[in-house]
């Protein structure tokens, strides 16, 4: 099996095991059905966005207390995180605008993802994120194309329920998103941190 599919099996097994790391989704899935009911557009679109990065800064604190064998503790993940405010504001901000391309997307993930693994400054996260992606093109790829099949099933499951199947696709692109960061994740601390966090042990 590829390190890619390894790093999902992974992220998944870890959801499993520890469901507290989902927590943080909880704000950006209210507020995104509240801009939704409201109407705000573009504006609404990238306040949704960023409060997400935000949230998936805290999933990746959380897999970092993983990788140093501490407790998954969301409390402690924002405190840590909360000290770097400005940095996880701004770098939520960098990813949104990178988001909002599509194909960067991922950049906009790793930019999160290298910004609280190397507690590095905004801009230096952005940079370090491509220089990632392009030297593990082939296992970002997987990831990507694994992310965009399951949002498509999800997409097509949501329109068979009237009304409500919009908040269900909502809740789970934030999942799935959350699942495919934590994967991307993994990837990142066994690639550069060489920590393999159990992949290869199952």
């Amino acid at each position: 099996m590829s390190m890619a599919v390894d790093s999902l099996i992974y992220a998944s097994r870890l959801v499993s095991k520890y469901p507290i790391i989902l927590a943080p989704l909880v704000a950006p899935f209210i507020v995104q059905v509240l801009f939704a009911l409201v109407h705000l557009g573009t504006l609404g679109s990238i306040v949704t966005s960023i409060i997400s990065f935000i949230a998936l800064a805290l999933i990746v604190q959380m897999l970092d207390f993983v990788a140093e064998d501490k407790p998954v503790d969301i409390y402690a993940a924002w405190n840590i995180l909360y000290k770097r405010i400005d940095d996880v504001i701004i770098t939520s901000f960098l990813a949104a605008l990178l988001a909002l391309t599509v194909v960067l997307i991922p950049a906009a993930l790793y930019s999160i993802i290298v910004m609280v693994a190397d507690r590095e400054k905004p801009v230096r996260s952005v940079v370090k994120a491509f220089r990632f992606i392009i030297d593990n093109f082939k296992e970002v790829l997987v990831l990507i194309v694994i992310a965009i099949i399951i949002a498509a099933l999800a997409f097509v499951l949501s329109m068979i329920v009237p009304v409500i199947g919009i908040v269900i696709y909502y809740a789970l692109s934030l999942v799935i998103s959350a699942v495919i960061c934590l994967a991307m994740a993994t990837l990142y601390y066994f690639r550069v941190k060489k920590l393999f966090l159990g992949v290869l042990r199952g």
